[in-house]
């Protein structure tokens, strides 16, 4: 059976560093999709300077509720006109009208910036997995059908397989995140076209798990998630919250910039 891959990089419009890395690693390694921020500062860069240069790139919309700028004026989330959220916090928000207009009017325009562009949306997914809350997955779900845009990212992994091939190096957190997202994709309209893969090492990927779990597991299609960045170029970012400024200077950034030009990739469609 030949499996297929795809290999996604989030973030594209964050930072100069991300942008950069998903450069290099689309020409010159196998990171074949990324996902652009909308709101973000360097989303101009990504449009302008990164993605004319990516002929083969697959683009995505990074559904972005948890930080940067809201583009809906009126958006009852933002502070100030900053998105300044985190999960926990969106999934306990009480989603009254006014809230599901924000989340609605937000996310349109996130996508309506992109298709603006010109560019042709392959997928939708979130920053932080937002989009797999549920009230939120139902929005993501009718604007993708609104634009034609034909995939979501689904988080689906099964835990007996995640558990097997990531355990050993997963961290506490991360295995309660899986467990989350996991129950709440539950309520989700899900296809399991694609499966996910990994949330028990996000932003940890590494080489001896995924490739091990490739040459495995029977799954025909996997969507590998990414966040590739050369962190030296991020070393001035200061307009994001330090949780952001932390996971850009992290150096699993660069293992995972790294992953993207390893030669067992050539073995996959």
């Amino acid at each position: 059976m030949d499996k297929k891959i795809i290999i996604n990089a989030d973030d594209l419009g964050l930072s100069p560093g991300v942008n950069q890395a998903i450069l290099k690693a689309h020409t010159e390694g196998f990171l074949s999709h990324a996902s652009l921020m909308a709101n973000t500062e360097y989303f101009d860069d990504a449009v302008e300077e990164i993605i004319p240069k990516c002929s083969n790139l697959k683009v995505g919309v990074h559904v972005n509720l948890t930080c940067a700028k809201a583009l809906f004026p009126n958006n009852i989330l933002a502070e100030n006109g900053l998105l300044k959220n985190d999960f926990v916090k969106l999934l306990f928000k009480r989603k009254t009208k006014k809230v599901l207009d924000s989340l609605e009017y937000e996310i349109e325009l996130q996508i309506l910036k992109i298709k603006n562009k010109g560019i042709e949306i392959s997928h939708v997914d979130g920053h932080e997995h937002v989009h797999i809350i549920p009230s939120i997955n139902k929005i993501v779900r009718k604007l993708a059908k609104k634009y034609s845009i034909p995939r979501i990212r689904e988080i689906n992994e099964s835990f007996l397989t995640s558990f097997k091939y990531n355990l050993k190096t997963a961290t506490f957190a991360n295995i309660i995140k899986l467990m989350i997202l996991r129950f709440l994709s539950i309520f989700n309209a899900n296809t399991n076209e694609i499966q996910f893969y990994s949330i028990l090492n996000t932003c940890e990927i590494n080489a001896d798990n995924l490739f091990d779990y490739l040459e495995n597991s029977t799954d025909e299609t996997v969507e590998i998630m990414l966040h590739p960045s050369i962190i030296e170029l991020d070393k001035n970012i200061k307009n994001l919250e330090p949780r952001f400024i932390e996971f850009l200077n992290s150096d699993f950034r660069t293992q995972e910039f790294q992953l993207c030009f390893n030669k067992n990739f050539e073995k996959y469609v």
